[in-house]
């Protein structure tokens, strides 16, 4: 063996030198295999040519993230079952909650914000007629008015007196959309809010505030669904006349929301159906004074910002 030993030094100059371990491009941890063990991002990363990309993006929307039709399907057609699987923790089969609620309601603001559908101001004429538009001229008369002398003070007064041109200027398109950049934000308090005083009606049994917080999360994301397909409607009817059948289905997607809401309590918080829906009742009073109070507070800053 030992006459080998020279041998196998002048071999060894002349071997492969190591290849240098490769790491994840975006933690930096050791590469095992085609995907990272720490991050989970693919081992092959490179710059996607346009067909790649467009395969890519096609592939996401029909098959490959199936977590968004699972998801969507439950959140339409079984009430509180998503709020279920959360708690019992069968969680990697849909979206992630919050995820879901923000993808939504982004897009019922958006629509809202593009579309035709909104709420005219109006007025009442000497005669008790309605006319649906604000002259600037009754605005001038808001500092003549004791109302606002007594209400609004000095300070306010003016300050009324200009978002009140503003709003008989466009019959208060502005306003309405300054109220919708607000909203979103609005709805960050009253979620929470909401969710702490239903966690009050059901005290015994108890459940976790987050439990609570959890159904309004997927509870308002099916509203926000159900309202934008409500405005599609009516914008579609008003642009497409032969369209305008469509518009019997909104009294149905609009009784969808009560109904939707008790059969979700009855099966994420259990209970007798009569307990259930003297509940549910309970929560519509307090949820319309708590949202009526948000709408208003909404819509008297979009008018101090207008």
């Amino acid at each position: 063996m030992t006459p080998d030993a020279p041998e196998r030094d002048a071999r060894e100059p002349h071997s492969p030198p190591l290849r240098a371990a490769r790491r994840c491009l975006n933690c930096g941890a050791v590469l095992t295999g085609r995907y990272c063990a720490d991050c989970g991002q693919a081992a092959n990363v490179h710059v996607p040519s346009t067909g790649e990309l467009i395969h890519e993006a096609l592939e996401g929307i029909t098959h490959s993230d199936s977590r968004l039709w699972r998801t969507l399907y439950l959140l339409w057609f079984k009430p509180g079952k998503l709020a279920q699987e959360f708690v019992a923790g069968r969680r990697a089969a849909y979206l992630p909650p919050f995820r879901l609620y923000l993808v939504l309601s982004i897009l019922f603001f958006l629509v809202a914000s593009v579309s035709n559908t909104h709420t005219k101001l109006v007025r009442l004429d000497d005669t008790g007629a309605v006319v649906t538009d604000t002259s600037p001229a009754d605005c001038a008369k808001l500092n003549d008015t004791p109302f606002s002398a007594t209400l609004f003070g000095t300070d306010w007064a003016p300050r009324i007196k200009h978002a009140c041109g503003e709003i008989a200027r466009d019959n208060g398109a502005n306003l309405w959309h300054v109220a919708l950049g607000i909203g979103p934000k609005a709805m960050f308090i009253f979620l929470p809010l909401i969710a702490f005083l239903h966690m009050l009606l059901y005290w015994r049994p108890r459940y976790r505030y987050a439990q609570h917080l959890l159904f309004f999360l997927y509870v308002h994301a099916f509203f926000f669904s159900v309202m934008t397909l409500v405005i599609l409607s009516a914008d579609a009817a008003r642009a497409w006349p032969r369209l305008s059948p469509v518009l019997s289905l909104v009294p149905l997607l609009l009784w969808s929301l009560p109904v939707y809401t008790v059969l979700g309590l009855r099966r994420v918080f259990g209970g007798s159906w009569t307990r259930t829906l003297v509940k549910a009742s309970a929560l519509f009073v307090v949820y319309m004074v708590v949202l009526g109070i948000t709408l208003a507070g909404v819509f008297v800053y979009a008018v101090l910002q207008l």
